[in-house]
C-alpha cells in the first residue's frame, strides 16, 4: 500500500541534499578563487620582550632600554609606528606613576637620575585604532658610583659653577666616569672652584673627611654618595670650634710615623689665616687662626694657600709629630708648623724658620722680596717640598725636607732656563724620581732635578689647555700596603703604581657645552722626564678640572 506521507518524507530529504550540495560547491569555487583580503575579527596580540631589571650607575650610565614589539596580526612593530603609542613610567616617592620619557618613543635612552635605590617602573603600548594597551613592568636599579675613584673638582662655565664630577672604580676592571655628582637643589651654587681635601682617618671615631673648597663656600661632603646633605654641612660650621668668617679653599693632612691617624690637618683661607686641627689630641677641632706666635692671638702675618708636607705614608722614616712648611707672604718668610713640641698651645702656632749654619745653608728662609709661586710636595727622600719662587725676573727652586723638623735644606736651583718656566702656574712632582713637572698652554714640561735633563713631554692639540697636573698620593696613614692587603698581586701592583701616574686635566676651548674637560694618565719611567700616554686612560665630557683626589676604600 502506498504510503504518501513517506513519499513526501523523501521528497523533503532529497531537495535539502541537493541544496547542502549546491551550496558546498560555492564553498569550494570561493576558496579556489581566496585572495587573503578577508577578517577573521581575531584580537590583535602584542608582546613586549624586554629585560625585567635594569643596574645602572647613578649620573654616569645611561638607562638604554630597546625592547622588541610584536603584533600577532602587523609582526614587528618598529619606532614610528604612527598606530602605537609608547609610553615609560615610573612611581614616585608619593606613590604615584610619573612619566620617565615625554617623547613617544619606542626605546628609552637617558641619564640614571632617579635617585639611589630600586625604581618600579611600566613600559606600555597603546593601538591608537583600538585604544587596547600592552604593559609591562620592570625594575631599575640605580647604584651609586662613588664609593671608589678620583674625584674631580670642576669649573663649569663662564661664571665657574663649581661641579664635582669623578671617574668611578667599580670594579678592577669597571671604571667609568660621573658627571655634577654633588648637586643639591637646597644648597645655594658655589663658584670658582680652589681645591678637594680628604683626610683618611683608621681610628673609626672621627671617619674620613671630604672637603670642597671654593672662593664663596666650603662643605663637607657625604662620604658615600659624595653629596653635599644640607647647610649643616659647611665645612666651618662642621669642622671648626667656632666658625671664622674666612672662605677655607686649602686642606692637608700632616703625616706622622702612626700608621692609625695624621698628626694633624692644616686648612689655609683666601684671606691668609692657617687654622690646625690637632688630632694628637682627642676631642679637638680647627682652632683659631695659628699664624700667630701665642694660641688664640691675633693674627700676626698672613700666609700663602699652599702646605707643604710629606706624601710619605708609613711607619717609618717621619717625625712623631710631623711637620708642615707654609709661607709669610707679608715677611716673605717661609715658616714650620710641627707636632712635636711638647706643649698643644705650641701646636696651635707657626714659627719663623731659622737659616742653617753657613756650611749647610744653600738658601735663605728670610727670601727678602720673592714671592712663593707654588709648592710641590713629594715622598721623595721620606718628605721633600719643592718651592717655586719668584724673584723679580727671575724663577728658583728650593727643595726643603720634612721627614723631621729641622727643616733641612737639601738643594737649590737658581734662575731656571727652561721653556715657559717663566710663565708656568701648574707644579708638581715625582715622588720615586727627583722630577719636577711644569705646564703651560697645552704643554707639559718635565725637569729631572738631578741631572738637569728637560723635555717637552706632552703636546696636547692646539685647541686644549692644561688646568691642572698631580699625582694622586693614596692618604691611608698606613701607607698602600693596608690598602692592599686584600687584593691579588697583580691587583695590589697596578693599584700601587697608580700613585706614580701624572694625571693631566685639560680643556678643549673649542666647547660650546661647558663639558670640554678631558682626564689622562701618563706612566713614568727612570728618570722621570719621558710621560707616555696610558693605553685606555682618557676620559671626555668633563667640566674644567682644578684639582684631583683619590677616594679611598678602607681595607
Amino acid at each position: 500500500m502506498y504510503n504518501n506521507k513517506n513519499t513526501t518524507f523523501m521528497n523533503k530529504i532529497m531537495k535539502h541534499t541537493h541544496i547542502i550540495g549546491l551550496l558546498s560547491l560555492l564553498l569550494f569555487v570561493s576558496c579556489l578563487d581566496d585572495k587573503g583580503n578577508y577578517t577573521y575579527g581575531e584580537k590583535d596580540i602584542i608582546t613586549i620582550d624586554m629585560p625585567t631589571t635594569l643596574s645602572v650607575v647613578a649620573n654616569a650610565e645611561y638607562i638604554d632600554i630597546k625592547p622588541v614589539i610584536t603584533s600577532n596580526k602587523e609582526g614587528a612593530i618598529e619606532d614610528g609606528n604612527a598606530n602605537y603609542e609608547f609610553l615609560y613610567e615610573r612611581v614616585n616617592s608619593d606613590g604615584d606613576w610619573v612619566i620617565l620619557s615625554s617623547e613617544n618613543k619606542k626605546d628609552l635612552y637617558r641619564i640614571a637620575d632617579l635617585g639611589i635605590g630600586k625604581h618600579t617602573c611600566r613600559y606600555s603600548v597603546t593601538d591608537k585604532r583600538t585604544g587596547i594597551k600592552s604593559v609591562k613592568g620592570f625594575d631599575i636599579n640605580i647604584i651609586v658610583s662613588t664609593s671608589e675613584g678620583w674625584m674631580l673638582l670642576c669649573n663649569e662655565g663662564s661664571e665657574e659653577r663649581v661641579r664635582l664630577d669623578m671617574l668611578s672604580q667599580l670594579s678592577k676592571d669597571r671604571i667609568i666616569p660621573a658627571y655634577d655628582i654633588a648637586k643639591n637643589p637646597d644648597i645655594p651654587e658655589m663658584y670658582h672652584a680652589r681645591s678637594l681635601g680628604f683626610f683618611s682617618n683608621r681610628r673609626g671615631t672621627i671617619g674620613d673627611k671630604i672637603t670642597l673648597m671654593a672662593e664663596t663656600e666650603s662643605y663637607l661632603l657625604n662620604n658615600t654618595y659624595l653629596t653635599i646633605d644640607g647647610n649643616a654641612y659647611e665645612m666651618k660650621a662642621s669642622l671648626f670650634a667656632s666658625s671664622p668668617e674666612d672662605h677655607i679653599v686649602n686642606f692637608a693632612c700632616v703625616p706622622n710615623n702612626d700608621f692609625t691617624n695624621h698628626a694633624a690637618i692644616i686648612a689655609v683661607s683666601k684671606e691668609g689665616n692657617a687654622f690646625v686641627w690637632d688630632l694628637l689630641q682627642s676631642g679637638t677641632a680647627f682652632e683659631d687662626p695659628a699664624n700667630t706666635s701665642e694660641r688664640g692671638g691675633a693674627p700676626e702675618y698672613r700666609v700663602s694657600p699652599f702646605v707643604g708636607v710629606s706624601t710619605q705614608r708609613s711607619t717609618t722614616g717621619l717625625s712623631d709629630g710631623g711637620a708642615a712648611l707654609l709661607y709669610d707672604i707679608d715677611n716673605h718668610r717661609f715658616i714650620g708648623w710641627d707636632g712635636e713640641r711638647e706643649e698643644q698651645a705650641r701646636r696651635q702656632t707657626c714659627y719663623p724658620l731659622k737659616d742653617p749654619d753657613s756650611t749647610e745653608k744653600l738658601f735663605s728662609f728670610n727670601t727678602g722680596s720673592m714671592e712663593l709661586v707654588s709648592m710641590a710636595n713629594t715622598a721623595f727622600s721620606n718628605g721633600a717640598v719643592y718651592a717655586i719662587m719668584q724673584d723679580g725676573n727671575k724663577r728658583h727652586i728650593y727643595s726643603i725636607n720634612l721627614s723631621n723638623s729641622d727643616f733641612k735644606q737639601e738643594g737649590c736651583w737658581e734662575d731656571i732656563q727652561l721653556t715657559d718656566f717663566d710663565k708656568a702656574t701648574l707644579f708638581c712632582a715625582h715622588s720615586q724620581y727627583q722630577t719636577l713637572y711644569y705646564a703651560y698652554k697645552n704643554k707639559v714640561y718635565s725637569y729631572n732635578l738631578s741631572t738637569g735633563a728637560s723635555k717637552e713631554a706632552i703636546t696636547l692639540n692646539p685647541n686644549e689647555e692644561v688646568t691642572t697636573i698631580k699625582f694622586c698620593m693614596y692618604d691611608n696613614p698606613g701607607g698602600v700596603t693596608q690598602l692592599t692587603a686584600k687584593m691579588d698581586e697583580e691587583t695590589a701592583a697596578a693599584f700601587t703604581a697608580r700613585q706614580y701616574e701624572l694625571i693631566v686635566g685639560s680643556y678643549d676651548t673649542t666647547s660650546t657645552d661647558n663639558n670640554g674637560g678631558i682626564l689622562r694618565f701618563y706612566q713614568t719611567s727612570s728618570p722621570g722626564t719621558d710621560l707616555t700616554l696610558k693605553p685606555g686612560w682618557e676620559y671626555t665630557g668633563y667640566a674644567k678640572i682644578i684639582d684631583v683626589k683619590y677616594k679611598e676604600v678602607k681595607p
